[in-house]
């Protein structure tokens, strides 16, 4: 578990400390985000938390995780204009979008390109999001071997 990977414990508790009611509703759409590591949509969230307590309705999914991500309790994740996914891991991380299967991959915090955050026109900049955009190692290692290019095509040959 990561160092902000909450358990429901202390999920329960950041809710009563923001003041927000702590339902079932909430605990299960919770549990179904440290359950499902692939930054699920909010429609996959849905299907997963249904299988428990079929009566949620779509409406009360999404509501829940707008107001769970307002409240720094997970992360929204929008990848290329795509749905919005979800991370119930607030460590300080980043993510990578496979171009082929449009998966979503954590990548480490330590691993991001140093960044200095300047003070631009007066804003002062509280954090920032890397999205890097590629190919993820399950793809990579799905693609043929790439060869050296022969000579014919250096224009020798």
């Amino acid at each position: 578990m990561s160092e902000k990977e909450m358990s429901v414990e202390i999920f329960v508790e950041a809710c009563r400390r923001k003041g927000l009611n702590v339902t079932y509703q909430r605990i299960l759409i919770f549990k179904s985000l440290q359950r499902l590591k692939t930054h699920p949509s909010a429609e996959e969230i849905f299907r997963d938390v249904r299988n428990e307590y079929p009566a949620i309705s779509l409406a009360t999914v999404y509501k829940t995780l707008e107001t769970l991500s307002s409240e720094g309790l997970i992360s929204v994740v929008n990848p290329l204009n795509d749905q919005a996914r979800y991370d119930g891991n607030t460590s300080d991380h980043h993510h990578l979008v496979c171009g082929s299967c449009r998966k979503v991959v954590d990548i480490p915090h330590e691993f991001s390109p140093p960044i200095r955050l300047p003070e631009m026109a007066g804003h002062r900049v509280s954090g920032y999001r890397l999205l890097f955009e590629g190919i993820c190692s399950d793809c990579r290692a799905e693609e043929p071997p790439r060869t050296a290019p022969s000579e014919t095509f250096c224009g020798k040959g």
